[in-house]
Formats: structure tokens, C-alpha cells, sequence
């Protein structure tokens, strides 16, 4: 795939200034049969100096989540950059289950490079896919992030998700007193504000394009939505309702976004029509309904109602508006959000008086419990559902963390500079 589309990415850094906040991830527990993989450092043919090394990229993207375990090259027998180079006993011997090699080379478009690879099925002795990356030499994270999406979609068979981008919230701090809304590669690097301020910010959302966010501000003493584009400092803000405006969320095809509105007097679930430039109310209950996220399919909308006495989960069809309870496990249930297809949820789960997140299938009900910390918050998905990060506590401090679905793999993400809340994982990049 041509890497021009993802000047979008570089144009960030022009016109927002990278700060020292970033994240990290630290891997607290990784699945107990991983998958063993050579990256083998590519052959440079480039007579600039090489500063970033691909293989390092790839081989910190498929160990991020403790699935994969990558040979370092001083381990290797060989260091080969074609297929005739490639003895496949000799990586067996290393106990290799996969091999990528490749090289990098310049194309006829100035300070654009072409980084050509292939992957390896050693046991098989075949080569399973050959592809190259092109993009301006500046990028070559970005290259290896691809690339690294390419391997991990080649051998799990679903998309990876090391090109994806993360927005989160950074609190106040000593060295900083604004609240800054924050994007970074899922990876932490790249981190950018793009917009600060002293008084609080929420709830960012991504737009299925990546063209924009939306997250609520109080900069006018009051809450309101405000839509900020990638591409410059262009901001603007949603139609100010009176009372609470909050929780934005869009829509899958991006013309809509649903939202939290008071201004008939009780929190109520809103839907904004971005063409027309105007609020139609969805839910009409005296309790208080808030959260909501979108299926992936368009047809409902999830969110969070006390309704029925206490915080629960609840599904409401965009189309006739009718509404029915998903959770009836537990006297607290918030915070929802579907999984990619659709099947099930993640969500904020009380039991004991600790709050945890958890995962509910929405066929049969069963509830179950990922995590093992306490006062964990605002669950987001990965793209392709195989990941959840979510906001909770260090000792006083406020991080992120994560874990995979089938709970093998646990790992935080602390922020070198100020607290980090509100997580929220950006669609894939096609």
C-alpha cells in the first residue's frame, strides 16, 4: 500500500508541537505460548545515515502485547536480505516459527524510500506474502508500523493494529496546569497536543475518517462540544444547548455524532446531524442517561442508565427508538462499548466494591471479568477487537493500562509527564 495516504499523519507534526508527555507500554504479563518470529535488520541502501531501524520498530510493535517473541539479530546464525540467503534448518535449529527479511532502497521521488519485505513460514519453508512500504524517509516509523500490521494480519489472520493512533486526555501537572488533549501512535511516540487548556477537557472521539476529533471543553464556564481538525487548529463548536453537553461519540459513516444533552431538564441521549446542523432526541426518561457509543452496524446505540435504580447498560434501535436492558449482573454496569463485530461489549463492572472491566456476550449474557486492578475506567477497543485500554490508578496517579481480550496479555502504558485519562483508540488506517 502507497504510503501517501498517510501524509495526513505527517502534517500533524507541522502544525502542532510535540511534547515530552509520552506513553509507553510496559508489559506486565505476556501469553504463555508465544509466537517465536526473526526480524532480520534490513540491508540499507540508502547513502544517508540510517537513524531509525526498522527491524527495532517491528520488533518493539509484535512484542507490545506479548504475543510474539522476536530473535534479536545476535542470536541470528545469519543475517540474510534475499531468498537465497534463507536456509531454513538453520532458523528451525533457533526454534523460529516465522522470518522477515527485506532491504531499503530509494525510489524516483525525491527523499522517498521503498522498504520491500518478505515473510517466512520457516516450518512450511514458503514464503508467505512479499509487499513494500513507500513513504518520505521521515517516516519510517510509520513504515515499520505498517509492516508490522502486514506480519501480524499474515499469521493471527485479523488487521493489525500498530498504525492506529490513541487520543487521551493529560491532567494537570507541576511542569504543565492545563489539561491537554493528546494524540499519539498506539506505540506512545509522535505524542502531539492539540488543544490545551486550564479548564477541564472530556470525552474524546475520533471521526471514522481520522480527520477530526471531537471532545468536550469548559472553557466557556459551561460543557460543550467542540470538533478539532487534524489537519490544522481549526476548531469548532457543536450548537450550545442549554445545561449538559457531553459525551460525543460518531457514528460509523461519520455524518452523525450522539451525545449527552439536559436541556429538557434530565440527561437524555441526543443525536446531532452534522449536514443539517441539528440536536433529535433518542431516549426520554426521567433518570439519567449518558455514555452512548454506536454499533458498529448503525442500528443501535449503547449507553448508560439508572433507570432501573442503579448504573446498567441498556441498547436503544436508532430506527424506532425502542430500548431494551443488556446487564442484569451486578448492581453497576457503565461505561459500554461495543466490540468490533458487534457480538459483544466492554464495560465498567462493580463486583465487591471494586470496579473492573469486562467483556459481555451479547447472545448469551455471560459476563466476564478482565481485569484484576481496582477503579479501572473508560474502556476502549482496539480496531480489530483484540485489545482493551483503559484508564486506572498507580498508587495516586492516574495511567493507562491494558489487556488483551482473552486476558493472556497485561501491560501499562504510564505517560513520562502528567496523568493520562480518557483513552480513545482511533479506527483503522486504510
Amino acid at each position: 500500500m502507497h504510503f501517501r495516504k498517510f501524509l495526513l499523519i505527517t502534517y500533524f507534526i507541522i502544525f502542532f508541537p510535540t511534547l515530552s508527555s509520552q506513553l509507553r507500554i510496559e508489559i506486565k504479563g505476556g501469553a504463555e505460548e508465544s509466537i517465536s518470529i526473526a526480524v532480520v535488520p534490513m540491508q540499507w541502501n540508502l547513502e544517508v545515515p540510517q537513524e531509525t531501524f526498522i527491524h527495532k520498530v517491528i520488533k518493539s510493535d509484535l512484542e507490545s502485547f506479548g504475543e510474539f517473541n522476536v530473535l534479536p539479530p545476535r542470536n541470528m546464525l545469519s543475517l540474510p536480505t534475499s531468498k537465497e540467503g534463507v536456509f531454513f534448518k538453520d532458523w528451525r535449529l533457533l526454534g523460529t516459527d516465522y522470518l522477515v527479511i527485506g532491504n531499503v532502497k530509494s525510489t524516483d521521488i525525491d527523499r522517498e524510500i521503498r522498504a520491500s519485505y518478505t515473510i517466512y513460514d520457516v516450518v512450511k519453508e514458503r514464503a508467505i506474502h512479499r509487499g513494500s512500504v513507500l513513504g518520505p524517509i521521515s517516516t519510517l516509523r510509520k513504515i515499520g508500523h505498517k509492516i508490522s500490521d502486514t506480519i501480524y494480519s499474515r499469521i493471527h489472520g485479523i488487521p493489525g493494529i500498530f498504525s492506529t493512533r490513541l487520543a487521551y486526555i493529560d491532567k494537570p501537572s507541576n511542569s504543565d496546569p492545563n489539561y491537554n488533549l493528546m494524540i499519539s501512535d498506539i506505540d506512545g511516540y509522535d505524542s502531539m497536543s492539540l488543544f490545551s487548556s486550564p479548564q477541564p477537557l472530556m470525552s474524546p472521539s475520533w471521526s471514522p475518517d481520522l480527520k477530526n476529533i471531537a471532545y468536550v471543553s469548559f472553557e466557556e464556564g459551561t460543557s460543550r462540544i467542540f470538533i478539532q481538525k487534524l489537519s490544522s487548529a481549526e476548531r469548532k463548536g457543536l450548537k450550545l444547548e442549554k445545561g449538559i453537553n457531553s459525551s460525543p461519540n460518531w457514528s460509523p459513516d461519520g455524518k452523525k455524532i450522539s451525545a449527552v444533552l439536559s436541556k429538557t431538564g434530565n440527561p437524555d441521549i441526543f443525536i446531532y446531524d452534522m449536514e443539517r446542523s441539528s440536536w433529535s432526541q433518542v431516549t426520554k426518561h426521567f433518570g439519567i442517561d449518558t455514555e452512548p457509543d454506536w454499533s458498529p452496524n448503525s442500528k443501535s446505540i449503547l449507553f448508560t442508565s439508572n433507570r432501573s435504580g442503579s448504573p446498567q447498560l441498556y441498547e436503544v434501535n436508532t430506527r424506532n427508538n425502542r430500548i431494551k436492558r443488556l446487564t442484569f449482573e451486578g448492581s453497576y454496569n457503565a461505561r459500554g462499548r461495543y466490540l468490533p463485530d458487534g457480538k459483544g461489549i466492554v464495560f465498567v463492572h462493580r463486583q465487591n466494591g471494586i470496579f473492573h472491566i469486562a467483556t459481555q456476550n451479547l447472545k448469551t449474557g455471560k459476563v466476564k471479568i478482565l481485569t484484576d486492578t481496582t477503579l479501572d475506567e473508560s474502556p476502549t477497543v482496539s480496531p480489530n477487537g483484540n485489545v482493551v485500554i483503559y484508564a486506572t490508578k498507580d498508587g495516586d496517579k492516574d495511567i493507562l493500562a491494558g489487556i488483551t481480550l482473552d486476558g493472556k496479555t497485561k501491560f501499562v502504558m504510564p505517560s513520562l509527564k502528567g496523568e493520562a485519562r480518557e483513552p480513545s483508540w482511533s479506527p483503522l488506517i486504510d
